[in-house]
């Protein structure tokens, strides 16, 4: 068998597949889910809450499903946590309060830690060592895929329900939640189909050599400098999501359309970098990768406030997505290297709940740094008294804290020899 067969597998592909499904469910409110809570009665300032309601799940439970797919399996998680989507997804297009659905963003966040950190798992246990970055290049573009496909995708749902069907605003935005339902189910349908389970007593024990599972010197200090980056990291981008939509409205008189076109094109453009950055990153090494995706982002957000029309912010978000995309699958298989396969569940999971715990503390505080100064302008005397308007302060922290998380990276965390 060769080396691009087995990569390739049909059990590689339809995880992949199902990933894109997956994320396109998930992303299909994000042009507009700030107002569907606030057409349920919540006020503006708290928005946040409702990520952080799903991320506290997410974190608190990451590591836990991720330790109990190296025991029982990955795949049964995964296809528990579809079947939780399914049913939440239906639920969120038909309350009538804001109480419940941050009840039911916390259940997604449980639904998200059991399928996250285990199908990344399953992705790495099949794969060949050598081919690490290429697969999860792969893997994250079709991921990607979903992911900026999602808003543009509900956002013309929701659109057509309010202008075609006749539907009130309200009620045009539960929706794509009924087609999030759908998707999920499409998702689980193609797990149970071809998905390989890689862990559990069913399956033969994966032969690893017996210190692979020591977490000393220079491992745990690695490991220990990831979790530090991927809380920084969370709270840097958590920062920032929920209060872009309002950006958008506030800054450009953005509709819901627009601004799910904005999200959708600059991911769809990034997305093509995920691949070939995950194949590069295998022959040249991650850090490089990590380095050249993290600056052209971090700087892209920082730039992204001192834009003056809707067509140069929507040229810089296509820029940041180009330098996420670049670093992403470089980023995960530097963590794929470092990781021991035994516990390769129980740490992803761990990381992810870092990387969440940070998004926490971050969705809670964009939206209200954003409230309390977006109508502040600010001078920069050593910029020649350049003025600053406050709706951009997020977008300042939020890159500055990202270029710290990077140099933390690349001083303290060193990269294993690469596999040939």
């Amino acid at each position: 068998m060769t080396r691009s067969s087995r990569l390739y597998s049909t059990s590689v592909i339809v995880l992949s597949l199902s990933a894109l499904v997956e994320n396109l469910a998930f992303m299909l409110s994000a042009s507009y889910f700030p107002y569907y809570a606030v057409s349920l009665g919540a006020d503006k300032s708290y928005v946040g809450f409702f990520a952080a309601a799903f991320l506290v799940t997410t974190a608190l439970l990451s590591s836990r499903f991720g330790s109990l797919s190296d025991r029982i399996g990955r795949k049964k998680l995964i296809q528990a946590g579809l079947v939780a989507d399914a049913f939440l997804g239906t639920m969120t297009g038909l309350i009538n309060h804001w109480g419940f659905l941050l009840v039911i963003r916390a259940l997604n966040g449980v639904a998200t830690a059991a399928v996250s950190p285990a199908a990344e798992a399953s992705l790495i246990d099949q794969v060949p060592k050598e081919k690490k970055g290429e697969a999860l290049g792969f893997f994250l573009t079709l991921s990607m895929i979903g992911w900026f496909l999602g808003p543009v995708f509900g956002g013309s749902i929701q659109f057509l329900a309010e202008s075609g069907l006749g539907l009130r605003l309200e009620d045009s935005y539960r929706m794509p939640f009924f087609v999030d339902s759908l998707l999920s189910i499409i998702a689980l349908v193609l797990v149970a189909w071809r998905v390989e389970e890689t862990r559990g007593r069913e399956v033969q024990p994966v032969k690893v050599a017996t210190d692979d599972v020591k977490l000393g010197g220079s491992l745990l200090k690695a490991l220990r400098v990831l979790y530090v980056v991927a809380i920084t990291n969370g709270f840097a981008i958590g920062f920032i999501i929920p209060v872009s939509v309002f950006f958008f409205a506030d800054m450009f008189g953005a509709i819901a359309l627009q601004i799910g076109l904005i999200l959708s094109v600059s991911g769809l453009v990034g997305i093509g970098c995920n691949y070939v950055a995950g194949k590069t990153a295998d022959r040249i090494g991650r850090k490089p990768l990590i380095t050249l995706g993290n600056l052209s982002s971090r700087l892209s957000s920082i730039a992204l406030p001192f834009t003056s029309n809707l067509f140069q912010a929507t040229g810089l978000m296509v820029f940041r997505s180009l330098g996420i995309n670049v670093s992403m699958p470089a980023t995960r298989a530097l963590r794929a290297d470092l990781v021991p396969a035994k516990v390769r569940g129980k740490l992803f999971g761990r990381l992810q709940a870092f990387f969440y715990g940070g998004m926490i503390f971050g969705t809670i505080l964009g939206p209200w740094i954003y409230q309390l100064y977006k109508y502040e302008v600010f001078r920069v005397t050593w910029l020649g008294d350049l003025s600053v308007r406050g709706l951009g302060l997020p977008f300042f922290i939020s890159g500055i804290l990202g270029l710290a998380a990077l140099a933390l990276l690349l001083i303290f965390v060193k990269e294993p020899p690469r596999q040939t």
